[in-house]
């Protein structure tokens, strides 16, 4: 950290200092993925149950701007794009040396560690009253958590999905079932994706009473020192002994940070829940057929 950067914070004490949490890169990335995956859920969703009420509607639609398939891959382009992003933000990082190979298991990586169970351990008996909160550095524990789903749901969903696109390509390396099982896996990954993004992700990220109704910190890549001392007290005490920190020249965009995610959770939220009575549905045919015929 800069001399100039310490004097500016020391000459603004009791200002509005802020960290740099996410890069620009990785809030464009996020950007497109965040956009990629509720375009695949409202195309692909549809396509899972045509015959719902809800599907009708927005197949309709879809079919305006060339039909839900040729939408889904579209999306499915963006979502592989945002996977590339990250890649590529990774790449170049190490290539400036603004990650080092032994930052990867450093105290503020996102990879998780022992320390992450214990922390989770610790978590468990704060919110039950019996002990400290755990001092987190700069990920918490769900928050890797994220991070690797993300991961592995690009991967199942990623992959299974191009089976399902190149069936006839994917016939000259994998065996012929292969592509009935990507149906599969790909249909069931994306229900369980679709329902930890706009349930247990939204809540975990946006609906906490700390940043409720929205924390806009990736939408400025931003966040408080007050903010960072009282939900990252591990991270914090690094900041500080670094002397980090600045004031932000711009507001925070709260606003447009509070219309973009409200508007993913509502229309996402009540898809799931459409979503979910129709899987529930299709169970109970599924079993009826196995119980009594």
């Amino acid at each position: 950290m800069s001399d100039a950067t310490l004097e500016r914070v020391e000459a603004h004490e009791g200002a509005h200092v802020v960290v740099r949490r996410f890069s620009m890169w990785t809030r464009a990335t996020h950007a497109v993925l965040a956009a990629s995956v509720f375009g695949l859920v409202l195309t692909g969703m549809p396509m899972r149950y045509p015959e719902a009420f809800w599907s009708k509607p927005i197949l309709a639609m879809c079919d305006i701007a060339g039909g839900a398939p040729f939408l889904h891959r579209m999306y499915a382009v963006g979502f592989f794009t945002a996977g590339a992003m990250h890649v590529a933000g990774l790449m170049g990082a190490f290539v400036t040396r603004k990650l080092r190979f032994r930052d990867i298991f450093g105290p503020d990586s996102i990879v998780p560690k022992l320390e992450d169970a214990r922390n989770l351990s610790r978590n468990m008996r704060y919110l039950q009253g019996r002990g400290p909160q755990p001092r987190f550095a700069r990920f918490t524990y769900w928050e890797k958590f994220d991070y690797l789903a993300e991961i592995w749901g690009l991967l199942v969903i990623g992959l299974s999905g191009l089976v399902m696109w190149f069936p006839i390509s994917a016939a000259r390396f994998l065996p012929g079932w292969a592509v009935n099982a990507a149906l599969i896996f790909h249909a069931y990954e994306a229900l369980l994706a679709m329902g930890f993004l706009f349930a247990i992700h939204f809540f975990n990220t946006h609906l906490r009473s700390e940043v409720f109704p929205v924390d806009p910190v990736i939408f400025s890549g931003n966040i408080p020192m007050e903010e960072v001392e009282h939900r990252y007290p591990g991270w914090y005490e690094r900041l500080r002994a670094q002397g980090a920190g600045f004031v932000p020249t711009r507001r925070d965009p709260s606003r447009t940070a509070v219309l973009i995610s409200t508007g993913y959770l509502v229309v996402g939220f009540v898809t799931l829940m459409f979503v979910m009575l129709d899987a529930l549905a299709e169970t109970w045919r599924y079993l009826s057929a196995f119980l009594f015929e």
